[in-house]
């Protein structure tokens, strides 16, 4: 059981945190820049009057500009942090709840009563909550929005440190 957490664990944070910056534009409509070697020579000879198209890089090789493409503004440390702690969470809420269900505990969440006599699906269920969240967060940090991406999961943090917190303490509860 706790190896079938840690695999789903896994899996959810390889699988929501890589993103490449290839998929990036495509998936927020954010235009490439493409730049010739015409333009940078054009852009070269603007900015410095002594150089010739025939001087850049580009022209010398006869070899078009590479291309830019759009890239992110940069994550602080603390959003993937936030992840690795949200899936740390989840998975240990999913294993303090079947712990204290073999202890003869009930569940208190009516949205999860029913999954919670599967393991296997209570597991899916768990990953299924930590991978959209991840991904509402990037999608919020992509808009613009990187203070609300970082406070949504740092309150989704809290929340689950309490949950994780009570199942702790009904565990030891019951072990008396």
């Amino acid at each position: 059981m706790v190896r079938q957490i840690l695999a789903s664990t896994l899996s959810v944070l390889l699988v929501a945190s890589s993103v490449s910056a290839a998929e990036l534009p495509a998936a927020t409509g954010a235009a490439t820049v493409t730049r010739t070697a015409a333009d940078i020579a054009a852009s070269t000879a603007a900015t410095t009057p002594d150089a010739t198209p025939a001087e850049t890089p580009a022209a010398q090789f006869g070899q078009p500009a590479p291309q830019r493409a759009w890239t992110p503004a940069t994550r602080p440390m603390v959003l993937p942090a936030l992840y690795a702690g949200s899936a740390a969470l989840q998975a240990f809420d999913a294993y303090s709840t079947l712990k204290a269900m073999q202890l003869g505990a009930k569940e208190a969440n009516p949205l999860m009563q029913g999954v919670v006599g599967n393991p296997t699906m209570m597991i899916g269920v768990k990953a299924a909550v930590t991978a959209a969240s991840i991904v509402a967060a990037e999608q919020m940090w992509r808009q613009h929005h990187q203070m609300r991406a970082i406070v949504m999961m740092a309150v989704s943090n809290g929340i689950m440190a309490a949950v994780a917190a009570h199942n702790a303490s009904v565990i030891r509860q019951m072990q008396r």
